[in-house]
């Protein structure tokens, strides 16, 4: 499915974050290999400052029934122009099954909320990986749990976080 909605909300140049986004997208990446999670825009940090940012991913996990003993996962993190922030990483969720036990599906949901100082004009995006390279690793987002990134402005420029 294609995003259903891919604006920004923005308030008086304090606040930015996505839209209501409906998608699904399958990471096909190498395991442990950084995905940009397209399907979620780019979040433009407005102006220059510290900021606080949330990221809400619903991930799953799918391991064949046919399979030997192994492992399927997902891990999240966020991106400030185009490379990933160090320490944003977070595992969303982890399937792992001995052989012959497998054919089960496995969701949940990550989050991850941190300050940073961005500069105007800096972007935020999510970005994700697949764990292992038996099964399914996907990042969904409907009705049952959408995916986020919101950033709100908190101190001024100059300012650190602690």
């Amino acid at each position: 499915m294609a995003g259903t909605s891919a604006s920004l909300n923005r308030v008086d140049g304090a606040w930015a974050q996505t839209g209501t986004l409906t998608f699904s997208r399958t990471l096909a990446g190498a395991d442990r290999a950084w995905e940009v999670i397209t399907e979620v825009p780019a979040v433009t940090i407005p102006r220059a400052g510290v900021w606080e940012v949330n990221v809400q991913a619903r991930a799953v996990a799918v391991l064949p029934a046919a399979a030997v003993a192994a492992g399927c996962g997902v891990t999240i993190g966020v991106y400030k122009n185009g490379a990933l922030i160090p320490g944003t990483e977070a595992l969303a969720v982890f399937q792992s099954e001995a052989g012959g036990d497998q054919g089960d599906q496995v969701q949940a949901t990550a989050s991850r909320q941190f300050m940073h100082t961005f500069a105007a004009g800096d972007t935020v995006q999510l970005g994700a990986y697949r764990l292992g390279t038996t099964g399914t690793a996907s990042i969904v987002s409907n009705g049952d749990g959408r995916v986020y990134v919101t950033a709100h402005w908190v101190a001024p420029e100059g300012d650190t976080p602690t």
